[in-house]
């Protein structure tokens, strides 16, 4: 019987998603069947697995890896985006946050654009996004 990690976890969770059997020994976990493969390429995408970059200043920031976006971004201190259009680039504007969309993919009149809003170090903003750029704080952004 293998570890039971928050990892573990987490694929044994992905995999059930995706109608797959996740199993918990070391031996099947790293073997080449089509769970693994699955699996491994779930967390690739949902993880940041494709890199990462740590911003500190107030420079435009863009996804350069071809067919890629910024799937997380970790708050290192209280950090504010700039305000306007470029401060929080989401890849579907009203599907996730933005610096000008409201989020009406999900609800037609209940979200808000995030311009303005201090995000707590330690928190960490999970979704697609193009690109960003900081009015003050520190983040990692990661790549998926």
């Amino acid at each position: 019987m293998g570890f039971n990690t928050t990892q573990d976890r987490l694929l044994r969770k992905i995999a059930t998603s995706t109608g797959t059997t996740a199993t918990d020994t070391a031996d099947q976990k790293s073997n080449t069947s089509t769970t693994s493969t699955q699996i491994t390429s779930q967390n690739a995408r949902q993880f940041g697995q494709s890199g990462a970059i740590l911003v500190t200043g107030t420079t435009a920031v863009s996804c350069g890896v071809a067919t890629k976006v910024f799937v997380a971004i970790q708050f290192l201190e209280d950090t504010v985006f700039d305000s306007g259009a470029g401060g929080l680039e989401a890849e579907t504007t009203q599907l996730f946050l933005d610096d000008t969309g409201t989020g009406t993919d999900i609800d037609a009149d209940g979200g808000a654009a995030i311009d303005g809003i201090t995000f707590p170090k330690g928190m960490t903003l999970y979704g697609r996004y193009d690109g960003f750029k900081l009015s003050s704080g520190k983040v990692i952004a990661y790549v998926g």
